[in-house]
């Protein structure tokens, strides 16, 4: 991006200072700096003015953009504005008022720049004001392609080479770059007529054809995708058996159940959990997510549902207890029994199943890859009086190593 400057050095030695009444072409440039203040005494030069402004409309035609640091001159001697006078005035408090497009430009170089003349009437989108006035300091002027910014002055008075002016000067120029970026128009992309599509040759025609056989693989890999990302969730879902509790745990445990195609419904409000039937048989379970170990408690609750049940129907069920013991601790750091001694009594002399919901999910998991076996498996939770024997050893079933847990 070739920037040319006049009335203005700059450190940067990629950028070309030309004096206004040189032969050098405006045109060989990307971007045009004007310094008014300096070039305030230079209005007088009729001749080269005139040069410079048709220089100038020709410059924003073609789509470029042109910077001018405001001072006390006439800008319709170098530019298309007319009715437009500048006022000498000096001072350093600004408010923005602009469009989004330069908001970001402003707010990096407000630091750097202070007003030396506002603008005496109506020129294009004015952007800054005089500070809690209507007195514009800088404007966006659109004309046909190009862009004219009008702005508050670079330092008017600076030593050449401290490091505060080249500083300024190379913030400002960067962030001028990335805004011509911005502002400038974007080619125009064309377009093929319609008729162009009744023509094709080979090449074409066999990328056209590979094109859309990859569409169409990229469209069944996207429904295959969605699919497996559905199962997984689904599959991952199981893990709730090892490590929730509530509602959540009861709604896991009665999938599970269902999958090992057990009838399950939940019991009333405030009634038992879940009532099972398989193969002409009943139970009434107590779901339980548990901190700590099960206790008595929750297995006289269950007798409580056992109990119910019986004098409702006026039949029998067995009582299951399904308990997370220790649903807060990671597996591998699960020492304790999740059935205490003393409650294994009272549990014994009801007849009650007791199993952890990571048995269920061991159970479950061993019904799937030995389908011949899952009657066995369920009529196990009907049969077995105390501590479920089966899958008490989660590491038989895990294929993860539970030492991995953290």
């Amino acid at each position: 991006m070739n920037i040319c400057s006049f009335g203005r050095g700059f450190p940067d030695r990629t950028i070309s200072y030309i004096d206004l009444e040189s032969n050098q072409s405006l045109l060989d440039f990307d971007i045009a700096i004007f310094d008014l203040v300096m070039l305030a005494g230079s209005q007088g030069k009729h001749n080269h003015l005139g040069r410079r402004r048709a220089e100038v409309i020709d410059f924003l035609r073609l789509g470029r953009t042109v910077i001018a640091f405001i001072g006390h001159f006439q800008l319709e001697l170098l530019f298309p504005i007319k009715g437009v006078a500048t006022v000498e005035s000096v001072g350093s408090r600004m408010d923005f008022r602009g469009p989004e497009q330069l908001k970001e430009f402003w707010s990096a170089i407000r630091g750097t720049v202070s007003y030396q003349a506002y603008l005496d009437g109506v020129c294009g989108k004015p952007f800054v004001f005089v500070a809690e006035t209507d007195r514009a300091v800088a404007a966006w002027v659109q004309f046909e392609r190009g862009n004219l910014i009008l702005l508050p002055s670079l330092p008017p008075k600076f030593d050449f080479h401290s490091s505060g002016y080249q500083s300024a000067c190379a913030g400002f120029l960067d962030n001028l770059r990335k805004l011509d970026q911005r502002l400038r128009p974007k080619k125009p992309k064309f377009e093929l007529p319609s008729w162009s599509t009744h023509y094709t040759w080979p090449r074409e025609a066999d990328l056209r054809s590979s094109l859309v056989s990859l569409q169409e693989q990229a469209e069944k890999l996207l429904t295959a995708i969605a699919s497996a990302s559905s199962d997984l969730q689904k599959e991952e879902k199981l893990k709730l058996l090892l490590a929730t509790k509530g509602d959540d745990l009861v709604d896991i445990v009665m999938d599970s159940l269902r999958e090992l195609d057990l009838k399950v419904v939940k019991g009333e409000p405030g009634r038992d959990d879940l009532i099972i039937e398989f193969d002409g048989k009943h139970a009434v379970s107590e779901v339980k997510g548990k901190k700590g170990s099960a206790a008595e408690a929750d297995a006289a609750q269950l007798e409580k549902w056992v109990a119910g049940f019986k004098e409702e129907r006026g039949i029998d069920a067995k009582g299951i207890l399904l308990v997370n013991a220790f649903c807060e601790t990671a597996l591998a750091q699960r020492k304790e029994p999740a059935f205490p001694h003393q409650m294994l009594k009272y549990s014994t002399q009801r007849e009650h199943c007791l199993l952890t919901t990571t048995q269920l999910l061991g159970l479950l998991l061993a019904a799937r890859s030995q389908p011949e076996k899952r009657i066995d498996l369920v009529n196990g939770l009907f049969t077995t009086v105390g501590v479920y024997p089966e899958f008490s050893d989660c590491n038989t079933f895990l294929s993860a190593p539970i030492q991995a847990e953290g």
